[in-house]
């Protein structure tokens, strides 16, 4: 089916680094249908890592996190009329398949698009589509959301037009220039060290990272914190090493921080996954979380523990990653800067 001309939504509601991996097939949905008409529905506060992307042309951003506050029948409603407004679609497809992003699919408009109940991280989902794809769930994170909507869509995208994709994500460099360029080196290469991540299964301790910074010593090290916890671990590696904690940042700063940076170096976790998104040298810790997360290329490297990890469930209480060595991180990253520096 020819879909030029065509209204399409795409349902992904979180996490970042899963927004972040759906955004790099916009460029080859764009280009296969140049005309097709794209809204975005996503969580409200992941929508700055979508805001201003001239591929998409409708931003439909959803407070449903708030429900766990409120579910009072005036807050439902007007959620309801929200996700309403956007459409009608002539397809609507759910990348992320659960069940509360299948409800906001079906809600959107029909035919819905989806994956199938092996292959949907809540089976009962896929009850809700009218189309229903298999994407293999121990796949590359960017290919499997690319699968989905290649095969919902009738388009193409391969291994190798993703490895040689464009940047993909937008961002106002202007907007954030006084708050990061006092922090930047024009002499040293920068180094963003994305210190937190969304639990500690996925977090290297901070102790480790004083030892990794201490090994690279001709190079600016920026830290990244956002939480009050990360942010009390970054200053613990602030105060024992050269490093510098950044300011709290907007999503936007976020990405220009990411984007003038030499080497980004963090965990499984959606600030480190921007780097891949903009073509940025980064390497990535892996313990409790396979390096099928994350795309490597030959600037994006993964290091991982070792550890036995299923590809498709993951164990939050696996500490493995913090038995990556801070001497292995250091020597890495001295490596991939000589190299593509």
């Amino acid at each position: 089916m020819d879909y030029n001309g065509k209204r399409i939504a795409l349902v992904r509601l979180t996490a970042m680094g899963d927004v972040i991996h759906t955004a790099a097939s916009l460029q080859f949905i764009k280009s296969a249908y140049p005309n097709l008409h794209l809204t975005w529905f996503v969580e409200e506060k992941f929508a700055g890592i979508l805001e201003g992307d001239p591929l998409i042309d409708t931003l439909v951003p959803l407070n449903l996190h708030g429900l766990k506050k409120d579910r009072s029948p005036a807050c439902v409603a007007a959620l309801y009329r929200r996700i309403k407004a956007g459409g009608p679609f002539d397809l609507v497809i759910d990348a992320q398949g659960l069940i509360k992003s299948s409800l906001v699919a079906r809600l959107a408009g029909t035919p819905v698009a989806g994956l199938d109940r092996h292959s949907a991280k809540e089976g009962f989902a896929s009850l809700l589509y009218h189309r229903r794809y298999p994407v293999d769930c121990a796949g590359i994170a960017p290919l499997r959301f690319a699968s989905l909507i290649a095969q919902a869509l009738s388009l193409t995208i391969t291994e190798e037009m993703m490895r040689h994709k464009k940047p993909c994500l937008h961002f106002d460099a202007a907007a954030a220039k006084g708050l990061l360029d006092p922090f930047y080196s024009d002499d040293l290469p920068n180094i963003l060290l994305v210190v937190g991540a969304s639990g500690p299964h996925k977090t290297y301790p901070p102790e480790q990272w004083i030892r990794v910074v201490e090994k690279l010593p001709r190079s600016r090290v920026l830290l990244i914190a956002g939480s009050e916890e990360e942010r009390r671990a970054a200053r613990k590696i602030e105060a024992a090493t050269h490093a510098r904690l950044l300011p709290p940042m907007d999503l936007n700063a976020l990405k220009v921080a990411v984007s003038r940076s030499d080497l980004l170096l963090g965990g499984d976790t959606g600030p480190s996954h921007i780097a891949w998104a903009l073509n940025r040298p980064s390497i990535l810790l892996f313990g409790a979380t396979p390096p099928s997360m994350m795309m490597q290329t030959p600037i994006n490297l993964a290091l991982t523990a070792n550890a036995p990890v299923h590809p498709c469930r993951f164990d939050k209480n696996d500490r493995s990653i913090a038995t990556i060595k801070p001497e292995s991180i250091a020597e890495s990253a001295e490596k991939l800067m000589g190299n593509f520096g």
